[in-house]
């Protein structure tokens, strides 16, 4: 039976020691096979991932992009650094690629920060994931698998659901191509989001507010997902060109 355990961790806006954090919460508790799924805002703020807007000076495009869709030109200067593409957008918000993932303002955050500062992706999120992993199995002698999630929208439904960004010690995406269903048909195309699946559940503790649930333990995870391998974006992710969302729509490769 899989069960999901919140942890509640006071406010960070600067810099910190996330090992150190996870190791006072939950050193004690862990167990071999479980998995922690963390916010890839807690830990982008453990890495200094805190960027002030007053500190950003916007270029030409990210000033055209500013008036193009409202936006704040410093920023359309983050999101433009932080991006491998931007495919288009809506007033407030910009529809980037970063690392693989299709999502608004290359996952630069204004919530949960202080004014006047947004949160950053990691640089890294899959070492970010693999690190923690390694010093938790030095430090405690448990072999552990780690998710780092954010929250996602996905096309045509209302409210976020979880999506993973970096995976270490889990198969986070499982192919289940040459399987046979219930009646006996062959899957030819199926892969399951393991990881995205753990996040989505992550998401409904973590909240979207002042829930302060950054961190959330998971317990009964199948021990065969439990490998020694690492996800980070673009492991995650198929071509946009193969996408069949951005296929339908028309997506050509040309820049917003």
């Amino acid at each position: 039976m899989l069960t999901l355990n919140p942890v509640v961790v006071s406010a960070k806006s600067s810099k910190f020691d996330i090992v150190d954090l996870i190791e006072e919460e939950l050193g004690d508790s862990l167990r071999d096979g479980d998995v922690l799924v963390l916010s890839s805002k807690f830990v982008a703020v453990s890495e200094g991932r805190v960027v002030k807007l007053s500190s950003v000076k916007a270029g030409e495009r990210a000033k055209g992009l500013g008036a193009k869709f409202r936006m704040d030109p410093r920023l359309c200067e983050l999101v433009l650094r932080e991006s491998d593409e931007v495919i288009g957008g809506i007033p407030g918000f910009i529809l980037a690629s970063k690392d693989g993932l299709l999502t608004p303002n290359a996952g630069i955050d204004k919530s949960n920060t202080k004014h006047g500062t947004v949160v950053l992706y990691p640089r890294r999120p899959e070492v970010s994931a693999w690190r923690i992993r390694e010093a938790l199995k030095f430090s405690r002698g448990v072999s552990i698998g780690v998710v780092v999630c954010d929250s996602r929208l996905s096309p045509t439904r209302r409210g976020t659901t979880g999506v993973a960004v970096a995976a270490s010690g889990i198969e986070a995406v499982l192919d289940m191509r040459g399987r046979v269903d219930l009646f006996g048909n062959v899957l030819k195309v199926t892969t399951q989001g393991v990881a995205d699946d753990l996040s989505s559940a992550a998401e409904i503790l973590m909240g979207e507010s002042d829930e302060a649930t950054p961190i959330v333990l998971v317990r009964g995870v199948k021990r065969s997902l439990l490998k020694d391998t690492d996800y980070g974006g673009k492991k995650f992710a198929i071509p946009m060109d193969e996408c069949v969302y951005l296929r339908s729509l028309g997506y050509s490769g040309r820049a917003a």
